[in-house]
């Protein structure tokens, strides 16, 4: 019962972090469908990741056991999170290398 508290509150505080995550990805739409996907996408990984841990965290104060699950998942999704990170950013960068030879050889 002494640990009741402490979990209500790391409740509390994991919903409104992983809400706050969530407020870039629906207040600024960019123009791009591709830089959308990817902007939408960093910002729901984020919040996902708050969530999970303090999802984890708020279960061992209360005293359930998570038997490292809740850290396995959360090593995948931080895996997964860099995995789509470096994906985007070669495939962002690879479209402006290419919009660029492609202006510079319409400029030739």
């Amino acid at each position: 019962m002494l640990h009741l508290l402490p979990a209500a509150i790391m409740f509390v505080f994991t919903v409104a972090f992983a809400s706050v995550f969530l407020i870039p990805a629906t207040s600024f739409v960019p123009k791009n469908a591709v830089v959308g996907f990817y902007w939408t996408g960093m910002w729901s990984f984020l919040s996902a990741i708050c969530a999970l841990a303090g999802a984890e965290q708020t279960l061992v104060m209360v005293g359930l056991p998570t038997y490292g699950t809740g850290e396995i998942l959360l090593q995948v999704l931080l895996l997964t999170f860099i995995i789509f990170v470096v994906f985007g950013w070669f495939r962002l960068a690879g479209k402006a290398a290419f919009y660029g030879v492609k202006r510079f050889l319409k400029l030739s």
